[in-house]
């Protein structure tokens, strides 16, 4: 629910979903119509579809259990790379990197990353970057606060650079610091 939807809004949504579907196998079960109902208000239907079908896998070929492993988990429908990593870090405790929209404008901020090349080339760039930097035994923490980070202090418009936990390793921060100073660096 999560993916593409702000916490708030989502909030509003998901107990009353598990109340309904406290279960794959449950989820597996219901009609996609009324999996649909069950959605809306959330928006991108195409997400409570995936869901449907992952369910069905999951149930079908998994025992009625998420798969713990990263290439069966990317194998169900609507679960790409970041996704993966989220659940395999926070559900499951293993070593995944993750990179939404959040932690990708942190880490750029961060490493003074710039786009050069096409689309694709920087996010490969950047899922390196993520990899390189998830701490072996600490990737769920590290994947919630680099999210966190990204949604409260290094946001994409009035980032809180003030209030940054990273500031003192930020190149975004120095580079900011250094042109307000006209060239120099500010203390």
């Amino acid at each position: 629910m999560l993916q593409q939807t702000q916490v708030d809004r989502v909030q509003k949504f998901y107990g009353r979903f598990l109340r309904r579907y406290p279960s794959f196998a449950a989820l597996a079960a219901a009609p996609e119509p009324e999996v649909r109902e069950s959605w809306e208000g959330l928006g991108y239907y195409a997400r409570a579809r995936h869901l449907h079908r992952t369910a069905q896998m999951v149930v079908r070929e998994h025992g009625g259990r998420l798969p713990d492993d990263p290439v069966s988990i990317r194998r169900l429908p609507g679960i790409g790379r970041y996704t993966a990593g989220a659940v395999l870090s926070i559900a499951y405790g293993r070593d995944a990197a993750i990179l939404d929209t959040n932690a990708a404008r942190v880490l750029s901020r961060v490493f003074r990353l710039r786009r050069r090349g096409g689309k694709a080339r920087f996010q490969r760039r950047l899922w390196t970057v993520a990899e390189q930097v998830t701490p072996p035994g600490g990737a769920a923490e590290f994947n919630q606060a680099i999210m966190d980070l990204g949604a409260t202090i290094c946001r994409a418009r009035s980032p809180r650079c003030a209030a940054c936990p990273v500031r003192p390793l930020c190149g975004y921060d120095k580079a900011v610091r250094q042109e307000a100073g006209g060239g120099r660096r500010k203390a």
